[in-house]
């Protein structure tokens, strides 16, 4: 039984993800300009990417859009390898 997905739930999801981009876009702006370079805004920075990449993955398996899907996999897997090794 397939339980169908309200929009009001999807245009939720979609406003999280545009918020966490445009937080995450501020933060790098800081962190280039070296008003807050260091470490643990380096992780911080790298974990709004983690979260930004798995709302959008499940944004588009609800969508039904797979190419997209895969797409946004493979860059979660890139930022969750980016925080692993900034961390080792």
């Amino acid at each position: 039984m397939k339980k169908k997905v309200k929009e009001k739930d999807i245009r939720i999801l979609e406003i999280f993800c545009s918020i966490t981009a445009l937080g995450a876009g501020i933060l790098c702006i800081l962190y280039l300009f070296d008003l807050l370079q260091n470490h643990w805004f380096l992780n911080f920075i790298l974990g709004l990417g983690v979260l930004l990449h798995m709302s959008l993955a499940i944004l588009h398996l609800l969508k039904n859009r797979k190419i997209l899907l895969v797409i946004t996999a493979v860059f979660l897997i890139f930022y969750i390898a980016c925080l692993v090794y900034f961390n080792i």
